[in-house]
């Protein structure tokens, strides 16, 4: 259950149909209960689970009774483009997460602030940590440019390893 946002993320796309995306992650699901005596509790359960979706959406899409464009090696074209983006996303989320924790205690908790309730106007978020509108908007500006360029870092340090 705690991973079916992320399969259905995984499915939508290549199916096209939030209701055909759905019906194939409950296929899913039946699926990997039936094979879960089965799962290497030492592995991830995404990369596992998500081979019982791909197995679904490939019947799904033969099954169809409609005319596809999408063909078996399209499919297993565009899973392999999620999985290369899937992956770039966890590195630069591990990377953001270790660039926060570079930063002063000050700048995280303005930084946690302004997140935590994105709606809120930089007016609101002034008043709450005490500066001026102007000076905070500078500052997170300074912020962000400075995660932007510790991720670029890191990321260029992990291809190059």
């Amino acid at each position: 259950m705690e991973h079916q946002d992320r399969l259905l993320r995984y499915i939508l796309p290549l199916v096209g149909s939030k209701d055909d995306a759905e019906d194939i992650l409950q296929e899913t699901a039946t699926a990997i209960w039936k094979k879960f005596d089965q799962f290497d509790t030492t592995q991830p359960f995404v990369p596992w689970a998500k081979k019982f979706a791909h197995n679904e959406i490939l019947r799904h899409h033969r099954n169809k009774k409609s005319v596809t464009f999408l063909t078996e090696e399209l499919v297993e074209d565009l899973a392999s483009r999620y999985d290369q983006r899937e992956e770039l996303r966890i590195c630069r989320y591990e990377a953001l997460m270790e660039c926060m924790e570079k930063l002063p205690d000050g700048d995280r908790q303005i930084l946690d602030i302004r997140y935590r309730n994105p709606q809120a106007t930089i007016q609101s978020l002034a008043n709450e940590v005490e500066q001026s509108a102007n000076v905070l908007y500078k500052s997170l500006a300074r912020m962000r440019r400075q995660l932007f360029n510790c991720v670029n870092r890191k990321l260029e340090r992990l291809e190059t390893t």
